[in-house]
């Protein structure tokens, strides 16, 4: 581990997300033990040791009432301003890895995010050989510091583990600021940095977790109040984001839209095919490019919001500014309509709002009709 950052810990054992784990059961609809992102401080998912803890209640959608198995809260209070990075699959697998250890070991989510964060600041996911002094691995521990033999420490799933072992020592880890709490472990000499990682954290591990895992709920979830930010995409489509908005409201009205919300916020920014299968499919690919925000609830107008329905979809809409979203089905089945946000979460459907994202459209293509 480096002397600047001295303890490090864990990676992990990615490969039992196939072994029954992908999707994790929870029980009932509660919501009171669930923490919100979109409110000020955390509060613990159960004990923090007892696995995830209960869902919310069911998503009404498209009709029917989905069940809250599956319903997973993945707690995000990011302090400061938040770094996103692009994440090859090596790097992806080793956040796998490192959230499948909590996983088995019964731990909340919360802890997953603490230690992939940790591990995105140490070594930016890389199972290194080689580090300041001694120090090597996902979390650049060090043999001379008593984690272990090299060749154990290089082990990620062995490396996760000792970072939990400490991490559960720290009283009070589920609720304080993520990098007090990987400070108690690492004891960096840097020891705000891990801060910056918290949403893309939760983003892997919220994607590891399981497909209706999510960084925030539905129900008081509301704006800070101020305006809307400037949007600084860094995404190159057909249609600039106000080109978009004015697009999607000329589409306000228009039918033939019905289960086809990623392809209308394609063709709102010029395109004829998003190119991805479903809108969850389309989160996950912003995840891995750094591109999400999970749980934030301040978009700029011309971000994609995405959501959770309790279907293996999943659902996105265009957000225009001033609360308001462009969105398929949520007015009839097929048509456009213009809607308060809130509506998603609150109103007939009550999705479980997953972030925003970039309007970024790998593998889109074609040309739009509106």
């Amino acid at each position: 581990m480096k002397t600047a950052r001295n303890v490090g810990i864990a990676i992990f054992v990615a490969f039992l997300s196939v072994m029954g784990l992908s999707v994790l059961v929870v029980g009932g609809a509660s919501g009171t033990a669930n923490a919100q992102t979109c409110k000020g401080g955390l509060q613990p998912v159960g004990d923090g040791q007892s696995g995830p803890g209960p869902g919310r209640d069911p998503v009404k959608f498209d009709g029917s009432t989905q069940p809250p198995d599956g319903q997973v809260i993945v707690p995000l209070d990011p302090q400061g301003s938040q770094t996103h990075a692009t994440w090859n699959q090596e790097q992806v697998r080793n956040a796998d890895t490192i959230t499948n250890v909590a996983r088995t070991r019964g731990l909340a989510p919360r802890a997953a995010v603490i230690a992939v964060a940790t591990a995105m600041q140490e070594s930016s996911l890389n199972n290194l050989d080689h580090g300041d002094l001694d120090s090597v691995g996902l979390f650049q521990q060090r043999p001379s510091q008593g984690w272990g033999t090299v060749a154990q420490i290089t082990d990620p799933v062995y490396a996760a583990g000792k970072f939990y072992d400490g991490l559960v020592k720290v009283s009070g880890w589920q609720t304080m600021p993520l990098t007090q709490a990987a400070q108690a472990v690492q004891r960096s000499g840097l020891p705000d940095a891990y801060a910056k990682w918290e949403q893309d954290a939760g983003a892997l591990v919220a994607k590891t977790w399981g497909l209706h895992a999510v960084t925030s709920v539905s129900t008081g979830c509301d704006s800070d109040g101020k305006a809307d930010p400037a949007a600084q995409f860094t995404t190159k489509n057909p249609r600039t984001a106000t080109q978009a908005i004015a697009a999607a409201r000329k589409a306000e009205g228009s039918t033939g839209w019905y289960r086809r919300c990623d392809n209308f916020v394609a063709q709102s920014y010029g395109w004829g095919s998003s190119g991805s299968d479903s809108a969850n499919v389309h989160w996950n690919r912003l995840v891995t490019a750094g591109l999400a925000h999970p749980g934030d609830n301040n978009p700029p107008a011309g971000a994609l919001l995405f959501y959770d329905t309790g279907e293996s979809a999943g659902h996105v809409a265009l957000y225009i500014g001033d609360d308001m979203v462009a969105s398929n089905d949520i007015l009839g089945a097929g048509t456009i309509g213009i809607v308060h946000r809130k509506e998603l979460t609150d109103g007939a459907w009550r999705l479980r709002y997953r972030g925003w994202a970039e309007p970024s459209f790998p593998d889109a293509g074609g040309t739009s009709t509106i």
